[in-house]
């Protein structure tokens, strides 16, 4: 009887210690103001990505076209990262416009509409999770780090890894399913960027292998950006070999 007890209780730690991985991947391609030029590929990246991250938990809420209003996305956000255990991941994703301080929900107009980099960070910082991580494939998206106007959040522990520079484009092609940094993005976490073959994907092996992709897919036109205070060997995902 005391072995089974043993073990049951050994298998109750094991399982309530299990670090778990909290997501929200957003895209939008047509957006509720005509003036706003539609994107491709946005909605695709966010799927595609909810699609990866499903293979390893359950815990992904996917938000695309007039479902991510800024309201909605905000809700989701906080519902999603309030479940995270100190041992647990939560990641952002989000693909779609962007403007320098952070991203254009579906339902934006006016500058104050947008969804700043700051509403996210302050959502991410009450969350007891150890890692925090966003994904961010939109223009203008690494702005923020440049704009002397614009007061700069900081991120803290958050890792950020962003698209393109501040004056930059996040390019779409049509010989590709994803746009350029999300194609290499879904690459790399896939076992591409693993340049020491441990079967994890650390935050510096992501940048490197992202980075190069990108630069040289758009002869030098874009330039992804990681920022945040994080060890370059944090994990972001481990993988198993097909």
């Amino acid at each position: 009887m005391r072995i089974i007890l043993a073990a049951l209780i050994a298998l109750f730690v094991s399982l309530t210690l299990h670090a778990e991985t909290f997501v929200v991947c957003v895209g939008i391609g047509k957006y509720a103001d005509p003036k706003v030029t539609p994107l491709t590929k946005t909605e695709k990246d966010a799927k595609a990505m909810a699609a990866f991250f499903k293979k390893g938990t359950g815990n992904v809420i996917t938000i695309t076209g007039r479902y991510a209003t800024r309201q909605q996305i905000i809700t989701s956000l906080r519902a999603q990262f309030a479940k995270a255990n100190p041992d647990d991941k939560i990641i952002f994703y989000f693909s779609g416009h962007g403007y320098p301080g952070g991203f254009c929900p579906y339902d934006m107009t006016r500058l104050e509409d947008g969804l700043t980099y700051t509403d996210v960070i302050k959502i991410m910082a009450k969350s007891k999770a150890k890692d925090k991580i966003i994904f961010a494939d939109a223009c203008n998206s690494g702005a923020i780090r440049q704009s002397a106007t614009t007061k700069r959040p900081d991120p803290g522990n958050i890792l950020m890894f962003l698209s393109s520079r501040g004056n930059e484009y996040s390019i779409e092609s049509h010989l590709l399913s994803n746009g350029y940094f999300t194609n290499y993005l879904l690459h790399g976490l896939s076992g591409k960027a693993d340049t020491d073959g441990d079967m994890a994907i650390t935050a510096k092996e992501l940048y490197e292998y992202v980075s190069t992709g990108v630069k040289q897919l758009s002869n030098d036109k874009q330039h992804p950006v990681m920022w945040g205070r994080f060890p370059d060997n944090l994990v972001i995902v481990k993988y198993r070999k097909k």
